[in-house]
């Protein structure tokens, strides 16, 4: 199957399980919970950023997630595009036996339930009261439609260790691998990761494709999920600066568009992308293509407050590693890339700015078995960011270097 990824189309992975995914595929539309706690990776914001990197016409895939069903019953499955912008509705969605909630059906809350495992039971964190089995509370959505409807599954090992298919699934396995609390709801996967997925579905299934028998769900009272910045000049928190960006970056935004460059040019870009196994991540990368062939990454490290130079020396650790993320398994294959680090934030201080001026031009050489790749890391970029009527306004601190 033909499929196009990339040139500005995104894929991404949402996590169910056995109780909800057949509420999410006969009813077409996936989603997330909704925490209580506004900040930090797993906060509410986060999970907002996430919602704001999609674009309409982007590309879902599934992961069912384990419970007690077979390994040949759980992985990823697919292959679905989203068909409407991020929204908020507390009403309750059924399919057969099945159902996924907006809110607690005793109390109204709408925060995620908890589980316990001493009882093996699910509770609203409101009023306390046990919930039905299998039934989670969901109120942020995205409509989709079936591309491709597939009845098999790729299960965890034809996805991370087998090798007879090139390429992996890089992001997914960082997270897989570093256990709870790096695991997500959704995450934004790379275009070859994407296309890996696709090219095993196909296989695992031997071509066939399956009939799906769907239901639409018409939300009653959506809310659009918007951007609260605040009366500024800061955001409350590090996250609220990454879900508006997401929501953004593709707007010719003044300054941030002198970064970015030409939106053609724009082959992807996403938050919370792990790149280590011990949980590194950076918190915004984005990926340029031209006349075809990736040739540039992009990583933004984003900080509500000042920029300190211990923030700048992250540089170092994650270049040589985002370098191979960026050409390890592209297609086509990537001889040549140029790196461009950039630094966010409200202001900077003195010793940060006298780091940055320190990075030179540097070149690397990655010695991968089909070839060499030649990596140019340039000097970072500085952005100071402020809060203004209610968007955010950028100006350099530090020029990109000529």
């Amino acid at each position: 199957m033909s499929l196009r990824i990339g040139d500005g189309r995104k894929a991404h992975v949402f996590v169910v399980d056995r109780y909800s995914l057949p509420v999410h595929i006969h009813r077409l539309f996936c989603g997330v919970k909704n925490p209580r706690r506004e900040g930090g990776f797993s906060g509410k914001w986060g999970l907002y950023a996430c919602l704001k990197c999609i674009r309409v016409g982007d590309i879902v895939f599934f992961y069912q997630r384990r419970i007690d069903e077979p390994q040949e019953h759980r992985g990823f499955r697919g292959i679905y595009e989203v068909a409407s912008e991020p929204f908020f509705d507390e009403n309750d969605v059924e399919w057969g036996s099945n159902k996924v909630l907006g809110k607690c059906p005793y109390c109204g809350v709408t925060y995620p339930e908890k589980f316990d495992d001493e009882k093996e039971r699910s509770y609203c964190v409101g009023c306390r009261k046990t919930l039905p089995t299998g039934q989670h509370i969901v109120p942020n959505r995205l409509l989709i439609k079936p591309l491709q409807f597939f009845e098999k599954c790729v299960d965890d090992n034809t996805a991370y260790v087998d090798q007879t298919d090139p390429g992996m699934l890089w992001t997914m396995l960082f997270r897989k691998v570093y256990g709870p609390g790096r695991e997500r709801s959704v995450t934004p996967i790379l275009p070859e990761e994407a296309r890996k997925l696709v090219r095993l579905l196909e296989r695992v299934n031997e071509g066939l494709k399956g009939e799906l028998t769907s239901n639409p769900y018409v939300p009653k009272h959506p809310q659009p999920i918007q951007v609260n910045l605040g009366p500024g000049p800061k955001v409350k928190c590090e996250h609220v600066l990454q879900a508006w960006l997401m929501d953004n970056i593709d707007k010719d935004i003044p300054v941030l568009k002198d970064i970015v460059g030409p939106r053609k040019e724009l082959e992807w870009f996403g938050n919370e992308v792990m790149y280590g196994i011990g949980g590194d991540k950076v918190d915004v990368l984005t990926l340029h293509m031209r006349d075809g062939i990736r040739f540039k990454a992009t990583v933004f490290e984003l900080k509500d407050d000042e920029v300190v130079a211990d923030d700048v020396r992250q540089i170092e650790r994650y270049s040589y590693w985002i370098s191979q993320l960026a050409t390890a398994n592209a297609e086509p294959r990537v001889k040549s890339l140029t790196l461009q680090p950039v630094m966010v934030g409200n202001s900077f201080r003195k010793e940060a700015l006298s780091v940055m001026k320190s990075y030179g031009w540097k070149e690397i050489n990655i010695p991968y078995l089909w070839g060499g790749c030649k990596v140019t890391i340039l000097p970072p970029i500085g952005l100071t960011y402020r809060v203004e009527r209610g968007t955010i306004k950028f100006d350099f601190e530090a020029p990109p270097s000529k």
